[in-house]
C-alpha cells in the first residue's frame, strides 16, 4: 500500500513536471513573436531594443503591427523591405488582427503594442481612414492612443474639448495631462 502510494506521487510528480515543460515551450514560441512598438530617444530609433539604422527623424511614422515607414524607407519590425515604396505603401488591417479575439468595449481599445490609426498625408491627417486634422506639418503622435497638432489634442481620433495643445503631454499607461487637466483615455479625471 506504502508503495502504490509513492509510486502514485512520483507519477503525479513527473506529470506536473512534462506539463510545465509544455507550457513553458508554448508561451516561449508565442512570444517570440509579439509585435512591439517603435519608440525614440537620444540615441536614435529602435524597434523593441534594437536599433534601427538610416532612419529620417523628420518623416518617420510608426504604421502599427512592426511596420513603420520614412520617405526612404518601409521597416517591418526594425528591418528594411527592400523594393517596398514608401510613397505608396499603406497598411491595411480591416478589423481584429486574429480570428476569434474577443470582443472589446470601444472605450477600451487603444493597445500600445498595436498602434494603428493615425496616418499623416501630405495634407491631412487621418485616423481609421477618417479626416481628423487639417494640420500635418504640426501633428505629433503622442503614443497610448493620444496625439495633436498646434491647436488641438485627439485622443483615438477624436477631439479632446478643451485640452491644451501647448502644454499636453502624455504620461503612461492611458494618462496624460495638459496645464490644468489630468486625463484618462480621453476623458478629464475628476
Amino acid at each position: 500500500m506504502i508503495m502504490e502510494k509513492m509510486n502514485f506521487y512520483r507519477q503525479l510528480r513527473l506529470s506536473c513536471v512534462v506539463l510545465m515543460a509544455v507550457f513553458a515551450l508554448t508561451a516561449s514560441a508565442q512570444s517570440s513573436r509579439q509585435v512591439r512598438p517603435y519608440s525614440f530617444n537620444k540615441k536614435g530609433v529602435f524597434y523593441g531594443r534594437q536599433p534601427v539604422m538610416g532612419i529620417d527623424y523628420r518623416t518617420f511614422i510608426d504604421l502599427g503591427y512592426g511596420y513603420a515607414k520614412d520617405r526612404y524607407n518601409v521597416y517591418f519590425e526594425g528591418q528594411i523591405l527592400p523594393y517596398v515604396d514608401p510613397a505608396t505603401f499603406r497598411l491595411k488591417v480591416p478589423g481584429r488582427v486574429y480570428p476569434g479575439d474577443y470582443p472589446v468595449d470601444p472605450s477600451d481599445e487603444y493597445d500600445p503594442y498595436y498602434n494603428e490609426g493615425y496616418v499623416v498625408t501630405s495634407n491631412a491627417v487621418l485616423y481609421n481612414g477618417r479626416k481628423i486634422s487639417e494640420r500635418p506639418s504640426s501633428f505629433k503622435d503622442l503614443g497610448w492612443g493620444y496625439a495633436k497638432d498646434v491647436f488641438d489634442v485627439y485622443y483615438l481620433g477624436e477631439k479632446i474639448e478643451d485640452a491644451r495643445s501647448s502644454s499636453f503631454k502624455v504620461l503612461k499607461d492611458g494618462y496624460a495631462e495638459d496645464a490644468f487637466d489630468t486625463y484618462y483615455r480621453g476623458r478629464v479625471v475628476k
